[in-house]
């Protein structure tokens, strides 16, 4: 997606839909957007950064790229499949930590 300023306002829209799903899991979340603080060079997409922090020396990280379908999607079904993927990553940090436990 080579234009992905014209969805600003959408991405804006996401951040907030996002707070209020993703606060009540045990990780940290961001959205970052190309030129944004801590943004991943190699990444060209706004992208959704989860992190996990097992102990204070081993931390779990997930980008999701925001392609463009999730950015005309609707925000709700944007964000749903966002959450999912969030539950997925917790998930799999659980199995490998602790054997599925």
């Amino acid at each position: 997606m080579k234009d992905w300023k014209k969805h600003l306002h959408r991405i804006e829209e996401l951040k907030r839909a996002l707070e209020q799903v993703l606060s009540g899991l045990d990780l940290e979340y961001d959205l970052l957007i190309p030129g944004e603080g801590d943004f991943d060079p190699s990444l060209s997409l706004p992208y959704v950064r989860l992190r996990y922090y097992a102990d204070e020396n081993h931390t779990y990280e997930r980008k999701i790229e925001l392609f463009e379908y999730y950015l005309e999607s609707p925000v709700e079904e944007t964000v749903k499949l966002i959450k999912d993927m969030a539950e997925e990553f917790l998930m799999e940090i659980d199995q490998s930590q602790y054997g599925g436990g």
